[in-house]
């Protein structure tokens, strides 16, 4: 279901009430306003087209950011790392025997962001200062982010991990400058639209759908803690509803 059909069926699902309880119209009209002006990750999603465009962007960038932009590229827009992820691998979470890569529960840092994360969260709770709080930094957002990717999905990202493990033993850059190489490569392929590291990881999600991962792999591939995320992707892609009608006709 797309965007617009989804706001059509939520303004035909609240007609009803909009007609017999007056008392609730005020409620209906914010939630519907919010809808309406809420832009969701998904509706920035790249297609193929405009993902390889990305890439090709990157070889024209100097050296090293087009290597950096590419290496934030493919593993947000193919393997659905985000942002933090990015800007905190280290070639130590590769296990090259089974081509994984592997999300750590933790990961001593004390860079920029993450001081400045720890001091939020210490000016958040009286009880934690902000040396303890930094020595549990860094840490993926949630407990579902602790997981294992595969990396030989192709041989593009497969040689992407190796290069990337040749020049570097982690990520040499701020969270920051991972923004900064995705929108370098936006701009130097003169894509229209939002392009971010957030939209890279949606772009990975909708391609896997679309390829027709089942909604479980799917949510151990991203590490969401909700298995809805998955199914909304799906759901999005079509393709489960194609492949039902195809084992129905086709018979």
């Amino acid at each position: 279901m797309s965007f617009r059909e989804e706001e059509a069926f939520f303004i035909g699902t609240h007609a009803y009430e909009m007609a017999h309880h007056p008392k609730s119209n005020n409620g209906w009209a914010e939630r519907h306003r919010k809808a309406l002006t809420t832009r969701h990750t998904h509706e920035d999603v790249l297609n193929d087209r405009e993902f390889a465009l990305l890439l090709e962007a990157c070889t024209a960038l100097p050296d090293p950011r087009g290597f950096e932009a590419r290496f934030v590229c493919l593993v947000g827009g193919r393997l659905g790392l985000r942002a933090g992820e990015i800007a905190h691998f280290r070639t130590s979470w590769i296990d090259w025997d089974r081509k994984l890569i592997r999300i750590p529960r933790h990961e001593s840092c004390s860079c920029g962001y993450c001081r400045r994360q720890a001091r939020q969260e210490a000016a958040h709770n009286e009880q934690l200062t902000v040396p303890d709080a930094l020595a549990s930094r860094w840490h993926p957002k949630t407990i579902a982010s602790v997981r294992l990717i595969p990396f030989d999905l192709s041989l593009r990202i497969e040689l992407c991990i190796e290069r990337f493990a040749n020049r570097y033993d982690g990520f040499p850059r701020s969270r920051a400058t991972v923004n900064r190489r995705v929108q370098e490569a936006a701009e130097e392929a003169d894509l229209t639209g939002r392009i971010y590291p957030h939209c890279l990881r949606a772009t990975a999600a909708s391609y896997h759908a679309y390829k027709g991962v089942a909604p479980v792999p799917l949510q151990a591939l991203m590490g969401w803690s909700d298995l809805a995320t998955a199914q909304k992707y799906i759901r999005i892609s079509g393709t489960a509803t194609a492949d039902a009608l195809r084992q129905v006709h086709h018979r």
